[in-house]
């Protein structure tokens, strides 16, 4: 039985007229290179475009531009779209996520209506955190869940306190506010931690799920990088997303990068 899946079980393999396609094998690994000149100001629609197991069905898809902004300088736009199971989305609120919340707040605000406006907010604030772009805090996680608890808490606290404040005004202290954070940030991080993966489940869960998917989208350009809302490497002159692809569930993902030649 074979408990990895393929790249065509995990991806739809672009084909057809424009495309070049290179396979090779480095470390054990297969490499599979696809390339296809875009012209500025040109689109391209699902060259990345990832299954949601047996039966066809997409849970991720693309459209990446590149596109003249000014004397010199161009601008790569690319956009990751959900396809998944809505069930992954904040479209739908479980029992659960609404009793946490719940519990956290005091009796006087603890109504469903309340619960739900925050676990929109939360959601909002905590996917990119777990799943990316950026530090995908899902990684740390699985080796180091307690940095990786202690990481949410730093970079999530502040913006959930002011998502209490925009929502609840005065009815809440700054005391109140701080606990409320505290404790929803730790009941949420628990909820959604993982543990290693049972290679049994991922084989069982292939074909329905499709799993979960580490992606890096990568620009390189011998122009200078005017600004971007990925991670640069001066040295390299590259600039990278990282990612898993459930960030785009509750919002798309946009990557951004404007480069300018002299």
């Amino acid at each position: 039985m074979q408990v990895t899946p393929t790249l065509e079980d995990t991806f739809v393999i672009p084909a057809g007229a424009g495309w070049k396609s290179q396979e090779e094998h480095k470390n054990g690994d297969r490499v599979l290179t696809l390339e296809r000149s875009l012209a500025a100001g040109a689109s391209l629609q699902g060259d990345v475009s990832l299954k949601a197991g047996a039966g066809g069905k997409l849970r991720l898809t693309n459209e990446v531009a590149v596109k003249r902004v000014g004397p010199h300088r161009f601008e790569y736009r690319e956009t990751l779209k959900w396809m998944g199971d809505p069930s992954q989305t904040i479209s739908e609120v479980k029992p659960a996520d609404l009793s946490i919340i719940k519990s956290a707040l005091p009796k006087q605000l603890a109504t469903d209506a309340n619960a739900r406006a925050l676990a929109g907010k939360m959601a909002a604030l905590l996917m990119p955190m777990l799943f990316g772009p950026g530090d995908p805090l899902l990684a740390t996680g699985l080796l180091h869940p307690d940095l990786a608890a202690r990481r949410v808490g730093q970079r999530m606290g502040t913006v959930l306190m002011q998502a209490l404040q925009d929502q609840f005004g005065d009815q809440l202290s700054a005391a109140q506010r701080k606990e409320v954070a505290r404790q929803l940030i730790q009941e949420t991080f628990d909820s959604a931690k993982m543990t290693s993966p049972d290679p049994a489940a991922a084989a069982s869960a292939k074909n329905e799920t499709g799993g979960l998917t580490p992606l890096m989208f990568i620009v390189k350009t011998p122009g200078r990088i005017v600004s971007s809302n990925g991670e640069v490497d001066e040295l390299s002159g590259e600039v990278f997303w990282a990612l898993f692809d459930p960030a785009a569930a509750v919002q798309d993902v946009v990557m951004t990068a404007v480069v300018e030649f002299q």
